[in-house]
């Protein structure tokens, strides 16, 4: 926390800082009882995981799409856009009455989140600004998202939150400039690229598929071993919260050796979440989460922005 008394309110770091914290909050208000607020509105397990797929889905196309733009194009007005429609998108998901509605909804959210996503994180690193740092901010908006819920419990508040703090990111985001840098072509399919980092592109996929299912359900799979809403927030905010600390420690280590730590600790975890009879159990698991996920989504960031 000393390193965040260090930045001055006016600089670019505090105000991209800012961004990610508002955004992130969004993300995780909106999230963290998605599965729970689907049952109760009659969907059926298979139903859950459709709309985990979708929101997926559509924010990998959105940022694949409007990333390869933002190379050619200039970031800014990506980011912008972005948060515009996400902070819309927010509103139909409060608005759905039942599971193919919320499905929509939610992969409405997801491609909006990814006009701004990738051209966002690419425009942090063209400002010289260290991306272990600003990943860690992004952590600790999904912990004040956690608290959020923790506090509010009520799934239609959590969404409005969303939508007010995707909208005040879309406000902050005028004080950014488009940067000065050399924009470049890119191949709809750029397979030099993907061959290239086929072993990072590879692992990140695999450990993020099963993480992915994990996630999808995490919420009924806590309240099936006997953990209350507020708990629920709790154990969430417990991972997100490590992540914040993680990333600011970590960002100056070896890349590489950073992927392989995040890779073997996330084994160990997902192992661990299977033997777990009692959500209590879990609190040790989620602080090792923190970790790996750390690990995993800094180096991988580094490796691929300083290698390509």
């Amino acid at each position: 926390m000393q390193y965040l008394r260090r930045i001055p309110y006016s600089s670019l770091e505090f105000r991209l800082a800012l961004v990610s914290f508002l955004l992130n909050i969004s993300v995780e208000a909106s999230s963290i009882f998605l599965p729970l607020r689907a049952k109760d509105i009659g969907a059926s397990n298979l139903d859950v995981g459709l709309i985990a797929a979708t929101y997926g889905m559509a924010y990998f196309v959105s940022s694949f799409i409007f990333g390869r733009l933002s190379d050619m194009h200039g970031r800014i007005a990506f980011i912008r856009w972005g948060l515009a429609l996400t902070a819309v998108a927010y509103v139909f998901q409060i608005l759905a009455p039942g599971p193919m509605t919320l499905l929509a909804s939610r992969g409405a959210v997801g491609f909006c989140l990814g006009v701004s996503a990738a051209a966002f994180m690419a425009y942090v690193y063209e400002a010289g600004e260290r991306v272990g740092s600003f990943a860690s901010y992004g952590s600790l908006g999904f912990l004040a998202g956690a608290v959020i819920a923790a506090a509010t419990r009520d799934y239609e508040a959590l969404v409005i939150a969303s939508a007010v703090t995707s909208a005040l990111a879309f406000v902050l985001a005028f004080t950014l400039k488009e940067e000065l840098v050399n924009r470049i072509r890119v191949a709809v399919f750029p397979i030099d690229i993907m061959w290239t980092n086929r072993r990072i592109y590879l692992a990140f996929l695999l450990r993020h598929m099963g993480a992915t299912a994990v996630w999808s359900v995490f919420p009924l799979y806590l309240s099936g071993i006997g953990a209350s809403k507020l708990m629920i927030a709790i154990i969430d905010g417990i991972n997100v919260g490590g992540q914040f600390i993680t990333m600011q420690l970590i960002q100056h280590f070896n890349p590489a050796r950073l992927i392989t730590y995040g890779l073997i600790a996330s084994v160990i975890v997902f192992a661990v979440y299977g033997l777990a009879t009692n959500y209590l159990q879990l609190i040790p698991v989620q602080i090792l989460l923190a970790i790996a996920w750390s690990c995993l989504f800094v180096g991988a960031l580094n490796f691929l922005l300083e290698k390509n």
